[in-house]
């Protein structure tokens, strides 16, 4: 909570951030639901390895193209959703970026004349230009973040039916 308050009843900067972000709702959705789906396919490759390793080498009891198939058809899939992820991140980090640059420009011009002259340019410009440059860092890498603890979630969730105990001596 002490995060996201800035001063006296104004938003903290991630709803400030996310308001910006919600300005482009096409970009925020594919990037993180395509994050989201190639994550949940990558989380479900290892039990399809395991069917190949147990059922189709190790007993026999069923045909190996459609496992390969399925390995194939996931991996297909993982690339094109991270492709989107990648695509659709980008483009936001970019246009939010642009709007805070334009924001912070507008800003700047309403400054009468002597607040302006008060300002050191160069610091101004340093501080705007090195704090979007981690902003748009921020937007481009959240998606796959947030992919990466739905990862782990699901994992940890597969690891479970598998065998609880082990997955006790992992945690």
């Amino acid at each position: 909570m002490a995060a996201e308050q800035g001063g006296a009843g104004e938003p903290g900067w991630v709803r400030r951030l996310a308001g910006y972000a919600w300005r482009y709702p096409k970009d925020v959705v594919l990037a993180l639901g395509s994050s989201l789906g190639g994550m949940a396919v990558l989380a479900l490759v290892p039990l399809v390895t395991k069917v190949i390793i147990d059922d189709v080498v190790g007993n026999h009891t069923r045909d190996m193209a459609p496992w390969a198939g399925a390995l194939i058809g996931a991996a297909v899939l993982v690339y094109v959703m991270t492709y989107i992820r990648r695509y659709y991140g980008g483009r936001l980090a970019l246009h939010v970026q642009h709007d805070l640059r334009t924001d912070m420009y507008a800003t700047i011009t309403r400054l009468d004349g002597r607040r302006q002259d008060e300002l050191s340019t160069g610091q101004v410009v340093g501080r705007a230009t090195s704090d979007l440059q981690l902003i748009q860092g921020l937007l481009f890498m959240l998606p796959m973040t947030i992919g990466n603890v739905l990862l782990f979630l699901i994992s940890l969730g597969i690891m479970a039916s598998l065998s609880l105990p082990l997955t006790g001596v992992a945690l």
